[in-house]
């Protein structure tokens, strides 16, 4: 009822849920749980930069400090080798990308009326080799169709008339 307007009658209604228990405020809450679900990528990710960033910051502290302390060497020619370092090393690209592309994903297909369970379940959905519809019409209009009957002892006909009597 929300949005309505009761204009010359009075309405009673009956609450059948607590606030924030309603249909909406489920699906709200399994969108906010699947967007904490990390993909197995994200995962591994996550585990890469914590150890490859500090190590990218040590080494690059290393190409500036050594050459310049230990032959000698000129002290900005160092530090721009070691800056370039950083910018070549910089996961950032993987950091960032991943966990906004997977966030677009799950954004894309719920205003496309899909849920997808976070980023684990996204990413199993490229190796789907096979996908069920209900007849309930839960994914469906609700209108099913026979397109196409196979059967291998019986006519088109009974088959149709069997099931017609089910």
């Amino acid at each position: 009822m929300a949005g309505s307007l009761s204009v010359d009658r009075v309405a009673r209604f009956k609450v059948i849920s607590k606030p924030g228990e309603s249909a909406v405020d489920r699906i709200i809450r399994l969108i906010e749980e699947a967007e904490e679900r990390k993909a197995p990528v994200e995962r591994f990710i996550d585990a890469f930069s914590r150890w490859y960033t500090p190590l990218m910051m040590l080494m690059a502290v290393l190409v500036s400090l050594l050459p310049p302390l230990a032959f000698g060497e000129p002290w900005v020619e160092w530090i721009y080798k070691a800056l370039t370092l950083l910018l070549i090393a910089c996961p950032c690209a993987l950091v960032i990308s991943t966990p906004a592309a997977v966030t677009s994903a799950l954004a894309r297909a719920s205003r496309n009326g899909s849920l997808i369970k976070g980023g684990a379940a996204l990413e199993l959905l490229g190796s789907v080799k096979t996908v069920a519809f209900d007849k309930t019409g839960t994914l469906t209009e609700g209108k099913p169709v026979v397109t196409h009957i196979e059967s291998f002892n019986h006519s088109d006909q009974d088959v149709m008339r069997l099931a017609a009597a089910i």
